[in-house]
């Protein structure tokens, strides 16, 4: 068995210690896969541009300000998981450049969850929206038992460009539209 830690694990901002009235979270950033800076980081992930134009603000993780215009709209971003413990012929699967959820939440793939850490952010912010972009699809026992410990989780439509819409939807209109009725921007 192979243990992979979360790649941001060791940043100032893997738990968020400002404060935060919008909680985005997802599922897991593999140490050993494709590198990123912040959550959400891959090129085909939507969620810097939706919520760039949600907030009228350029959030852009690889310039030097992205964490203060985080900080001054309240913006954190979190995985349920920290860290997995994998058998050797599914490392192509959690490493690869699909980054499907189904690699990781599945019968043979253990999870260390970071829920405790999730709750704690949750508890010390008033008035906090939390807002899930990983979808109803999963199904395995203990994540839905991690999930439902986490109260009024708000699903998004999934950021990646490789989610399923309505077909002959625009995809990123789609997600932009479901993300500016579920933000309560107010």
């Amino acid at each position: 068995m192979n243990n992979i830690k979360h790649q941001l694990a060791n940043q100032p901002f893997y738990t968020p210690n400002w404060e935060v009235k919008y909680l985005l979270l997802g599922t897991f950033n593999p140490d050993g896969g494709e590198l990123v800076k912040y959550y959400y980081g891959r090129p085909k992930n939507q969620t810097w541009r939706i919520l760039s134009e949600l907030f009228s603000e350029d959030f852009d993780p690889k310039k030097d300000d992205f964490l203060n215009k985080l900080k001054l709209h309240k913006i954190a971003c979190m995985d349920m998981i920290h860290q997995v413990n994998s058998p050797s012929n599914r490392l192509n699967e959690i490493l690869g450049k699909s980054y499907k959820d189904t690699a990781i939440i599945n019968k043979f793939v253990n999870r260390t969850y970071r829920t405790d850490s999730i709750l704690q952010v949750i508890a010390n912010n008033n008035n906090i929206q939390v807002f899930s972009t990983w979808g109803n699809g999963l199904k395995l026992k203990d994540w839905k038992n991690e999930v439902n410990k986490i109260q009024e989780i708000i699903p998004l439509v999934s950021p990646s460009l490789a989610a399923r819409v309505p077909k002959g939807t625009n995809k990123y209109n789609y997600m932009l539209n479901d993300w500016k009725i579920k933000f309560n921007l107010g």
